[in-house]
């Protein structure tokens, strides 16, 4: 079993793994047709995945690390009264400019099978193609707070502790807390703003793009770009705390706790929409029965209606905000077995 990505209860991973393997089996008799949709299955992928998390973590500049396939499916929090402009473009990584309360984007284990859709060739240098992107229920608990400029402050015992920039946290105090939440802060010098997100998320897409290609299999820098839709499940807790102790200050995985936590509001819902998305990939090698792939990134990103470019999530008890998500895979080496 693939550690830390099905979380939140062993029923939530049973299910979803047996749902998973029926549409496998479900689709298999039709891929065998000789022209295949774009949406059919064309071949299940084995890649090379780590057993911990904490082989995601990029290391230390001398360190070698295994080359394994590791995803991440950022979440962003916004305060949709502060973005002025969308200057982050769709097909990057969660937005840090935008008035956000907090963005997880911490890199995690994928799992050991995925979907390979049919591509197309167009010319002998371009081709179009599905794009498939999914994420198994998991959960985030006590999101750190001071994603965007890591220096947490210390306390007279030397613990550390961290929160959002002093100017988000005014205007939270005037602009959305409650008169509870005004006491609270009042009550605890060091309050910070976290979050437990717990999510699961699919991002079906099509795409065109170019490459170049050297004999008649090879294929080198690959990238291609497109639309599709998502649908994202989604249950969101809003929480303050006391003080947002931190435990490790590495900057590709803070982690920390929410001391005194507090919960304020809530979201919970079925998001579907208009994703972008997109694929790049340095080195292939596609045959009639085989593909295999040297580094390969891809992408799906939920494009909102709202909020120039954001989701919006309605709170019970507060003003809404604005919620960026999105499913990214790192392939470093990958073999897909074509039907």
């Amino acid at each position: 079993m693939v550690y830390g990505l099905f979380q939140p209860t062993q029923r939530d991973f049973v299910k979803h793994v047996l749902v998973f393997f029926v549409i496998i089996l479900t689709l298999i008799p039709v891929v065998k047709a000789e022209d295949k949709s774009w949406y059919e299955i064309d071949g299940i992928r084995f890649r090379l995945v780590p057993i911990s998390p904490d082989d995601c973590i990029i290391g230390k500049p001398d360190e070698i690390k295994s080359p394994v396939s590791c995803g991440t499916n950022p979440i962003g929090i916004y305060m949709p009264w502060k973005i002025e402009d969308r200057i982050s473009p769709y097909f990057s990584s969660a937005p840090t400019n935008a008035a956000a309360i907090v963005v997880d984007d911490v890199k995690k284990p994928l799992f050991l099978f995925a979907l390979e859709l049919p591509e197309t060739l167009m010319t002998s240098w371009s081709f179009r193609g599905g794009l498939f992107e999914f994420e198994f229920p998991s959960e985030d608990k006590d999101l750190n707070p001071g994603f965007e400029h890591y220096s947490p402050d210390y306390n007279s015992d030397g613990t550390q502790f961290n929160s959002q920039r002093s100017s988000y946290k005014t205007s939270l105090y005037n602009d959305f807390f409650n008169t509870s939440d005004k006491a609270f802060a009042d009550a605890n010098p060091n309050w910070a703003l976290s979050a437990d997100v717990n999510s699961s998320r699919i991002f079906l897409g099509y795409i065109w793009g170019f490459f170049i290609p050297i004999g008649d299999y090879h294929r080198f820098f690959k990238f291609g770009a497109g639309l599709g839709v998502y649908n994202i499940n989604l249950s969101l807790k809003l929480n303050l705390c006391s003080q947002y102790t931190v435990y490790s200050s590495y900057p590709d995985k803070p982690e920390g706790e929410c001391v005194g936590k507090t919960e304020i509001d809530s979201y919970s819902g079925t998001k579907l929409g208009i994703a972008s998305t997109a694929h790049m990939t340095i080195w292939e090698r596609r045959t009639k029965d085989s593909i295999w792939r040297v580094f390969k990134v891809s992408e799906g990103v939920a494009l909102g209606s709202d909020d120039k470019g954001f989701i919006r999530a309605k709170l019970k008890n507060h003003r809404s905000l604005a919620l960026w998500m999105s499913s990214q895979t790192e392939e470093i080496i990958s073999y897909t077995y074509r039907f």
